[in-house]
């Protein structure tokens, strides 16, 4: 039995390197140049990995060059020592950590995307408490934010809107359809929705920017917000 462990993305770090004409055996070295660059802390504080997306080869011997593009991956150490502290006091050995927008891209890379033929992006909206993630991939590259909004802004809205304790609002909320006037919570909770909304809506945008090719096929909802 293995056990794998997933940290908040907020936790980490996810980009999208593509390197310079190098040698095939140079590039180790330069990605590790790259993410003194790119990562905003000591390596030293950080666990961190890179892996190749595709590259651009021209063949030639020994002296053969590649314009790989990179995927650089990065979560700091005392985070993901808080995370799995619960195991460790318990004597559970954690053979895998990721962030948790690598584990739902292989989530849906291995559900919905490997062996469907299509090369389509998808959007992943994982609502929690007070932050969603947000990932859009075609199952070869990832593209991730944190949006600082999940199912607690819903719950505050009503408190303020209705006049209601936060335990009463947690309660009409998850129980809206229910209520003798669900207009009335969905009024009082319009203002975050448009929020939301306008979050995903800017990612969405931002994402189709610098991928121009990209078609958005569908968006998936998850995590307890949701």
């Amino acid at each position: 039995c293995r056990v794998a462990i997933a940290v908040p993305g907020q936790a980490g770090l996810v980009k999208f390197i593509k390197l310079p004409p190098v040698e095939k055996k140079r590039v180790p070295d330069i990605v590790k140049f790259e993410a003194k660059q790119q990562i905003p802390f000591q390596l030293e504080e950080v666990v961190w990995a890179y892996q190749q997306i595709g590259d651009d080869e021209e063949e030639g011997g020994d002296d053969d060059f590649t314009m790989a593009e990179v995927g650089l991956f990065a979560m700091k150490r005392d985070q993901i020592a808080r995370a799995i502290l619960p195991l460790t006091v318990a004597g559970i050995e954690v053979d895998v950590v990721q962030m948790a927008p690598i584990a739902l891209f292989n989530y849906i890379t291995a559900d919905q995307i490997k062996g469907s033929g299509s090369k389509d992006s998808i959007v992943l909206l994982d609502i929690g408490v007070d932050n969603t993630d947000l990932i859009i991939t075609d199952g070869v590259r990832i593209w991730q934010r944190n949006v600082p909004i999940g199912g607690n802004p819903f719950t505050r809205a009503l408190t303020k809107e209705l006049k209601l304790t936060f335990a009463k609002a947690e309660h009409l909320k998850r129980n809206a359809t229910k209520a003798p006037d669900p207009r009335a919570i969905f009024t009082a909770m319009r203002g975050v929705f448009n929020d939301f909304a306008s979050e995903v809506n800017r990612s969405i945008g931002f994402y189709s920017s610098i991928n121009r090719t990209a078609k958005i096929r569908k968006v998936v909802g998850l995590g307890n917000g949701f």
